[in-house]
């Protein structure tokens, strides 16, 4: 009899609810540079791929926000907390 390793899909299992339920509090900002910044779940270890969700960069013509999942995505924002925002996936009541 042989046993199967579900450490992996129960990884991903993990990923995809922290994904779904993720909060303003969860969001870190670090800054790579005066307009720049790097987007993370504080929720996860910094050395974890899956621990950066994206980009922020301050531009002319507002932020512009680039996400990071399976997809890559791109929006423009008016403010630096609208740009954030953008990475909440969770209710919010």
């Amino acid at each position: 009899m042989t046993m199967l390793d579900v450490g992996p899909s129960r990884e991903n299992a993990r990923y995809t609810h922290l994904a779904e339920n993720r909060e303003r509090g969860d969001i870190t900002l670090d800054r790579l540079s005066d307009h720049e910044w790097r987007v993370t779940d504080r929720r996860l270890d910094e050395h974890d791929a899956p621990s950066v969700l994206g980009i922020i960069e301050q531009t002319d013509v507002g932020f512009t926000v680039l996400e990071i999942n399976e997809l890559v995505a791109q929006w423009t924002a008016e403010s630096l907390d609208e740009a954030v925002s953008l990475f909440v996936t969770a209710d919010q009541e």
